[in-house]
């Protein structure tokens, strides 16, 4: 679950299937670590609820394309409200960049009730820039989107590669912090989401996976899929 906040990178995604998923998982056990914070596979559960404006600012500027654009999310993992991150992930051309921050359950229900003067009591500059993203532009709760992630890292080039399934999605908000919300899958079960997050250059190893694998690289977002599906 730990991933490095506060610093440009480069992350590429890929739509795989089963078998390459079956295939990767191989490679990556033998060359990578297991996050820590999973299982013994390394596989947790990621739920996060996505805010736009009125307008769907962040939801149209995505689909369109801008080069530069952002998302304001709420995160939980494996369902649990000891901790909710609050998260900025802004997007400048080919890097993104996380800006992250924690805040308590009780404050992030306010905020998803509409409060976001809850944001000011944190001596935090995430806390305080979104809540001036909320105030001027009205941002409000939209979708909730939850999957199973099982997790890898490289710590000698500070590689993390992820490969994520079981997509689903709900635009009830308020089901966030209900574990056994009724959600909607986005995909089928033979649908994988391989995401790859990097400082500088992969390594010859990924490389050649991705190239024997012959996956194109694509544009995707969980969030413009959920909305997409839940109108």
């Amino acid at each position: 679950m730990i991933e490095k906040s506060g610093v440009f990178r480069h992350e590429i995604k890929y739509y795989i299937n089963r078998m390459q998923a079956v295939e990767l998982t191989q490679l990556f056990k033998s060359m990578m670590e297991i996050d820590p914070n999973g299982d013994d596979t390394g596989t947790y559960w990621v739920r996060s609820l996505y805010f736009d404006t009125l307008s769907n600012k962040d939801y149209y500027e995505k689909v369109i394309g801008h080069s530069i654009r952002k998302k304001i999310r709420l995160r939980i993992y494996n369902f649990s409200e000891e901790t909710v991150k609050l998260e900025i992930k802004n997007k400048y051309n080919n890097y993104i960049f996380k800006e992250t921050t924690n805040i308590t359950r009780k404050d992030a229900e306010r905020l998803i009730k509409g409060d976001s003067s809850v944001l000011l009591r944190y001596n935090d500059n995430v806390a305080y820039k979104v809540f001036a993203f909320m105030h001027q532009e009205i941002y409000r709760p939209v979708i909730v989107i939850d999957y199973e992630r099982e997790a890898y890292m490289y710590s000698f080039q500070n590689i993390r590669v992820t490969i994520d399934k079981n997509l689903r999605t709900t635009s009830n908000y308020f089901y966030f912090f209900y574990k056994n919300a009724p959600m909607i899958p986005t995909f089928n079960d033979q649908i994988f989401v391989l995401e790859i997050k990097y400082d500088n250059m992969l390594p010859f190893f990924l490389q050649k996976a991705l190239s024997q694998l012959e996956v194109q690289r694509s544009e995707i977002s969980k969030y413009c899929i959920g909305r997409s599906l839940s109108g």
